[in-house]
């Protein structure tokens, strides 16, 4: 058991494209409504998760087909935020929706109105819903807008508001010793102190059609969130309720934890 987890308050829970959005059916209707009751329930007990959803530009793809990244976000960001609201809305369960851009977080006095906003959501035990500004963020020579992707994102906002928990679902049960879609052989890392340059070198980058990220983002996160003194789990979410497992303690998914 992971005693510890249990205690942990301030979760962010970033939840990937690839469990949101099928390239073949468009939303996945089912995984929100099983992420809004139990983002609901654990709301109910007292806990304060912030939710990083990504999505949107892999909803407007399959709602338009090709077009630009950013006119697939503006359209795919009201897609999914519709079926958020319709979900909560059942669980009688007040959301809010923030979309970012890097310079929130690195100016000053804009990281310390966004703090204050999470915290007032937060008390409130309103749920806050986090993304990208995909639709009109870009980087300009010298100037970098963009986040590498919404795991970079949901580490950053873990470390704003000081997070105890940073959890990652995703379609992969945790980190193997290799890739087990190829080698029977691979384990899966229950727990990791550490990350040295072999795992990251060795990480498989394939992505999803519709994703921006992979398992090598994922261990670039938990290296960020082992300096910052985060724990992170990475679980498979294809099931949401598996976070009531994560924070009840059961070693679900491997743990990133000095």
């Amino acid at each position: 058991m992971r005693e510890e987890i249990k205690d942990a308050n301030i979760i962010v829970i970033k939840v990937g494209t690839s469990l949101l959005v099928s390239p073949v059916t468009g939303i996945e209707e089912a995984v929100i409504s099983q992420l809004a009751s139990v983002l609901s329930e654990l709301i109910a007990i007292g806990k304060k998760p912030i939710l990083v959803s990504s999505g949107a530009v892999g909803a407007g793809i399959t709602q338009l087909g090709e077009v630009s990244k950013q006119t697939a976000a503006a359209v795919g960001q009201g897609l999914v935020t519709s079926r958020y609201e319709a979900a909560f809305n059942q669980q009688d369960q007040t959301i809010a929706q923030l979309l970012l851009s890097r310079e929130v977080l690195e100016y000053p006095k804009s990281r310390h109105a966004f703090v204050q906003t999470l915290q007032e959501l937060l008390e409130h035990g309103i749920l806050p819903i986090i993304n990208e500004n995909d639709a009109v963020t870009v980087d300009e020579e010298g100037h970098l807008a963009k986040f590498e992707d919404n795991d970079e994102l949901s580490l950053l906002v873990a470390e704003a508001i000081e997070a105890d928990l940073l959890i990652m679902l995703s379609d992969v049960n945790g980190l193997y010793s290799a890739n087990p879609m190829v080698n029977e052989q691979a384990t899966l890392f229950r727990h990791l102190s550490e990350i040295d340059q072999r795992l990251l070198e060795e990480a498989d980058s394939n992505i999803g059609n519709l994703s921006r990220g992979g398992i090598r983002s994922k261990l670039k996160t938990a290296t960020g969130a082992l300096t910052a003194n985060i724990s992170m789990v990475l679980a498979n979410g294809k099931s949401p309720k598996v976070l009531l497992d994560i924070l009840a303690g059961r070693e679900v998914g491997t743990l990133f934890k000095k």
